[in-house]
């Protein structure tokens, strides 16, 4: 009899599942009916493509706030960003008074080969004129396929005419390693986004720092990226055996461990996020914090459990689809409470920025680190260990704006054409000595109120203090690299970063915070 009543429930779930699949099937066939009817019997001759893609578009956003259309130009840079490298000539720029001037060239690039150096205005790109083009447009000029030329026309100080130079592009490595140095016997390594080599460049990076005694990662403002990338550089702390990750998708659970031990084992950990880390980097912070391998400080982050697969369509669009949950080590959902179809009201919801103490949190959601049995919660985003509170460093709205608006960078610009680049790096040879004997005297810190319209008496203290760090930072990236404008800003202004060195200083503190 037992054995009839199971065969009788497996028998109504098989029709069920039958009368699922054929609905599906239905509505399928009924939406290639109407467009049917639309190539065939409309009034008008209508190209059906945009009808279909703005379909697509409207059918995703119906679902969580994750899933997404992507156009051909979107999938090229996803493409590119994941893989950290895209072909081109290796220049960062701005338009600065309608002229595109280069701010700085990467190591190793076909510009930095060439000798092209910060300041100098680019007016030609293959002799047309781009005064006052998009910079949009001007990514398109500069991209091409390897091993493809392209001809610069540059105005340079010094020189009484132009230059023409030919460079030859290359594919260019983005390095997913913003900022890489010691502070003491601190090291700080700053990752901006999980692309494939991320967990070889931090260890390179890493083995640059020398004898230190404990380390801080930054992943304030790293909204993710390939969730092997999050395995890889997660492993480099862990032991063999310990899981990194599981993912749940409809029809199956895989679980990521460690096959070996990491190389990272014995470094003292602080892991430094914010309430725009996302993806990722919440893999990395929860899988350290439940483990119990480091101490996480900072914001409550973005709180994104959501696993999605990019899926190619024949005419080069895809679509970003969700196709998985992520659960922690020791069991918990990251992701946030979303509605179905409201992406709009996810993204601009601000519970994450408050302070956790304010968060409730239901014991439904409670977990259990996995060695010392500390207290955690899923449901959310990754709860800091130790919640860094900057709600007394509060800049002015005039001068977020201007900054917000590149501002120090227009300013950075007309310092070094006052000042060269050459000259600062003959007399700091190092951004360590241009932070410490470099003087941004009145008339330079006038420069930046004349491109941003602020007057000194009208700003606070902070506001001042915070003017002086950037305005030193930005003036010293085009000549020492994007590592000196983080050491710079971080060592002088920003709060975060230093209380993260104060408490990876303090041994006692780590200790009893993992407790």
């Amino acid at each position: 009899m037992k054995r009839f009543v199971i065969l009788i429930v497996s028998l109504v779930a098989l029709c069920v599942s039958a009368s699922a699949q054929l609905n599906d099937q239905q509505q399928i066939q009924k939406l290639n009916y109407v467009y049917q009817q639309i190539r065939n019997n409309y009034v008008d001759d209508v190209p059906l493509e945009p009808l279909v893609e703005e379909a697509i578009i409207a059918t995703i956003k119906e679902l969580d706030p994750h899933s997404s259309y992507l156009s051909k130009e979107e999938m090229s840079a996803l493409q590119s960003r994941l893989s950290g490298e895209f072909a081109g000539v290796g220049i960062r720029y701005i338009m600065h008074n309608d002229t595109l001037v280069v701010r700085t060239t990467l190591d190793n690039s076909p510009a930095r080969r060439a000798k092209i150096l910060p300041n100098d205005r680019i007016i030609t790109i293959d002799n047309r004129d781009v005064i006052g083009i998009t910079t949009d447009s001007i990514a398109t000029l500069l991209r091409g396929n390897p091993n493809s030329k392209v001809n610069l026309g540059i105005v340079r100080r010094g020189e009484d005419k132009p230059l023409n130079i030919t460079l030859q592009r290359d594919n260019i490595e983005s390095s997913a390693i913003s900022a890489a140095f010691r502070i003491g016997n601190v090291g700080y390594i700053s990752v901006s986004a999980f692309s494939k080599p991320v967990a070889s460049e931090f260890y390179s990076a890493y083995k640059t720092l020398g004898d230190i005694k404990s380390l801080v990662v930054d992943l304030r403002d790293n909204a993710g990226g390939a969730i092997t990338s999050a395995i890889d550089l997660t492993g480099l702390f862990l032991r063999k055996g310990d899981v990194i990750v599981s993912t749940e998708g409809r029809s199956n659970t895989v679980v990521h461990d460690k096959k070996k031990d990491g190389p990272l084992l014995d470094i003292p950990l602080v892991v430094l996020i914010n309430e725009n880390s996302a993806s990722a980097s919440e893999i990395f912070a929860g899988a350290i914090q439940d483990h119990d391998r480091g101490v996480v400080v900072g914001h409550t982050s973005f709180g994104k459990g959501l696993v999605q697969r990019v899926i190619d369509l024949k005419d080069g669009t895809g679509i970003c689809l969700t196709t998985a949950r992520y659960k922690t080590p020791s069991g918990r959902v990251i992701q946030r409470p979303y509605t179905m179809g409201e992406g709009e009201e996810y993204m601009q919801d601000r519970v994450r920025y408050m302070h956790p103490d304010s968060i409730p949190h239901d014991d439904k959601l409670l977990f259990r680190t996995l060695k010392r049995g500390r207290r955690v919660y899923g449901g959310g985003g990754i709860t800091p260990d130790i919640y860094i509170d900057i709600d007394s460093i509060v800049l002015s709205s005039e001068l977020l704006y201007a900054y917000n608006e590149a501002k120090f960078e227009h300013a950075a610009i007309d310092i070094l054409d006052k000042i060269s680049p050459e000259s600062i790096a003959k007399q700091h040879p190092t951004y360590e000595a241009f932070n410490d004997d470099f003087k941004l005297d009145n008339e330079l810190i006038k420069v930046f109120y004349a491109n941003t319209g602020l007057e000194a008496e009208t700003l606070s203290g902070i506001d001042k203090k915070f003017i002086e760090a950037m305005l030193m930072a930005t003036i010293a990236e085009p000549i020492y690299g994007g590592y000196a404008r983080h050491y710079i800003y971080g060592t002088c202004f920003d709060p975060m970063m230093r209380q993260a060195i104060t408490i990876a200083s303090d041994e006692e503190l780590m200790h009893n915070t993992l407790l």
